[in-house]
């Protein structure tokens, strides 16, 4: 029966004069206030019937709804939310979920006017979400009224159920309840023709398909850089990968797999996309952009607005010359979610789509149109002459810039200090001593707690970009008071670390100091002719070394050097090589090589391995040198 929410027992007794009611309940939600429910018990069926008669009658001017217990709980006690009316009824293929288990909540009543960020803001109170899922009219682009919540631990789902239920937000007091899911289907795969496996299999790479370690943002497939490369050179894609050709076909392909991703690399560079942001493997995801990969060679964008299309209003769909991985941006993110489920792993003519979030921030300018690259030249080729060479003057001088920031550390350009105030910053510490020259870094050795906070470990290294900065620091700075501590200041030959723990390590840790480059992750079926091949297209080489196995077959040991003539030629191949190139299906992994290692260097990188804390380090690093030498295993750093 749905009332007023001001009316009382009283008035429900007088409404249905002369029957008299054996008990009138009034429901309330958890915060004990009325939901406009009143459950009214008879003595006979016959007068529960002749109750309901009076159904669409009016109360006091208020408008009434009856209706028999029997459409709920069919004579069970009605638990929280059934027989409410606005608890929408499950239809035959749905069960509602158990909330302890699934952590999801269906939101109704929604003001039109709320957006998925304050929802976000209204539940993550509770505890940390995983999913929201915010519908929008496909017209209007306005919210539909209700929304699912998913929690990432049930426990904070349950707690928000109580507490949220029957809150007034934006002026509307929401109802959550626990969410409904569609019944599994069973499945048989005895038939005659079924192939259990594939289903399977592609089932679960559906269900995986938000892993973020399944995320790899310039995966080329080896078919569509085959197909890419002979259209390209107007050539078959049988003589792209003939064996009887000159040179290695493994070579051929990760060539052509190189040449695709610098081209992909410069378009959307040409087009507003910050690569920066696809270094940043542990980053943020964006809610609207999404990356599609393993497309077939030659795609046209026309083909992919008619697939993503359907599911939303687009804005930006960037593809680059080869058509094998595109950027598609939506309007709205509920939009891009629902097209980024349904088409994960979904088949794009004769392949499968891969789908990966593009990062935060990945647009760095305003949406620009695509011109056609002969239209622009002839339309701005006047006025672009001007431009052009003052564009050139400062990327000159930006390259020159971070070249110089880029320069290698020079010994003596580090101090050690000791006996700092455990709540001296590392800002207070820089601005300190940046009175004796220009400071490069700053760090403050800091530990955790049981808690997980990071405390000061009392001393910390700051470094310089010249060692004459460093001894005049030590000079001048050598007892200065901060934060009421006296201050011992040395020279230190340690290396400043970052204090920053990341989920994933950079790729490019070192900064070039020669010629020389390790290769990692090189296919043990690879030979040195086919490292040699491949490196060599980059300019003159002195050595290629693959170390061998001390026993068994012999063969290599996964990684090796590449030396090259010049720091030119090398620069520019570690540049080409060291984003997405694979050989024999392996990424190759590049890194600069250490110039010499002496026995200071390898006894603090065997520590750093095995104990990696900053105190190690520094025992190690002022630890007398015994006259022994290193340790067989440390021999083959370069």
């Amino acid at each position: 029966m749905l009332v007023y929410f001001l009316w009382m027992q009283q008035n429900v007794k007088e409404f249905f004069v002369p029957l008299r009611p054996l008990a009138i309940r009034i429901a309330r939600n958890a915060h004990g206030n009325k939901t406009g429910y009143v459950f009214v018990d008879f003595n006979t069926e016959e007068e529960q019937q002749k109750a309901l008669k009076r159904d669409r009658e009016y109360m006091g001017g208020r408008y009434i709804e009856l209706f028999s217990e029997e459409r709920g709980a069919k004579g069970k006690p009605s638990e929280k939310g059934s027989g409410q009316i606005w608890q929408r009824t499950k239809k035959d293929d749905e069960e509602e979920e158990d909330l302890s288990e699934s952590g999801r909540l269906f939101v109704r009543n929604l003001p039109y006017t709320c957006t998925e960020e304050e929802i976000e803001a209204l539940f993550s109170k509770y505890g940390p979400l995983s999913e929201i899922h915010f519908p929008i009219d496909s017209l209007t682009k306005r919210p539909k009224g209700f929304a699912f919540v998913t929690y990432m631990f049930p426990e904070q789902a349950v707690k928000a159920f109580a507490e949220v239920d029957g809150q007034v937000f934006q002026g509307r007091m929401l109802h959550v309840l626990p969410s409904t899911i569609k019944k599994e289907e069973v499945e048989s795969y005895d038939s005659a023709g079924s192939s259990s496996y594939k289903k399977q299999k592609a089932s679960k790479d559906k269900a995986n398909s938000l892993s973020s370690h399944n995320w790899n943002t310039l995966f080329m497939g080896t078919n569509a850089v085959a197909d890419a490369v002979a259209h390209k050179y107007n050539a078959t894609k049988s003589q792209v990968l003939d064996h009887g050709g000159k040179g290695s076909v493994a070579v051929r392909v990760a060539l052509g797999e190189t040449e695709l991703v610098q081209n992909v690399r410069r378009f959307l560079l040409d087009h507003g996309v910050s690569l920066d942001s696809f270094s940043q493997a542990a980053g943020e995801r964006s809610k609207a952009v999404i990356l599609v990969k393993n497309l077939p060679a030659g795609t046209k964008a026309k083909q992919l607005e008619e697939v993503f299309g359907p599911f939303g209003s687009l804005g930006r769909v960037l593809l680059p010359e080869g058509g094998v991985t595109a950027i598609v941006e939506f309007l709205e993110p509920t939009e891009a979610k629902k097209a980024f489920t349904k088409l994960a792993y979904s088949k794009f003519q004769h392949i499968p789509l891969y789908l990966e979030w593009a990062p935060m921030g990945v647009f760095s300018g305003p949406e620009t149109k695509m011109l056609e690259v002969e239209e622009q030249k002839e339309s701005e080729e006047q006025t672009q002459k001007g431009i052009f060479g003052k564009s050139d003057a400062l990327k000159e001088m930006k390259e020159e810039e971070e070249e110089e920031e880029e320069e290698e550390s020079l010994p003596g350009c580090t101090i050690f200090i000791k006996n700092l105030n455990f709540s001296t910053s590392e800002d207070t510490l820089k601005e300190v001593f940046s009175k004796a020259g220009v400071v490069r870094s700053c760090t403050v050795s800091k530990k955790k707690d049981k808690t997980g906070n990071l405390l000061s470990m009392g001393f910390g290294f700051v470094e310089y970009k010249k060692p004459e900065y460093a001894q005049k620091a030590v000079k001048r700075l050598q007892g200065c008071s901060v934060d009421g501590h006296q201050l011992e200041v040395k020279i230190s030959e340690r290396a400043i670390k970052s204090t920053v723990a990341t989920a994933h390590k950079k790729q490019v840790s070192k900064k070039q100091v020669n010629s020389k480059i390790l290769v990692r992750n090189i296919p043990f079926q690879a030979t040195v002719k086919e490292i040699r091949e491949l490196f060599s297209t980059f300019g003159e080489l002195k050595t290629v070394r693959l170390p061998k196995k001390m026993f068994g077959s012999g063969t290599h040991r996964g990684f090796g050097f590449v030396d090259f003539l010049t720091n030119q030629d090398a620069k520019r191949a570690f540049g080409a090589l060291c984003h997405s190139t694979h050989l024999y299906g392996r990424r190759l992994v590049l890194e600069w090589a250490d110039s010499e290692e002496s026995v200071e260097s390898l006894r603090r990188k065997t520590a750093e391995h095995f104990h990696g804390s900053e105190m190690d380090t520094f025992a190690l690093e002022h630890a007398p040198i015994q006259p022994t030498s290193p340790p067989p295993c440390c021999l083959c750093v370069d």
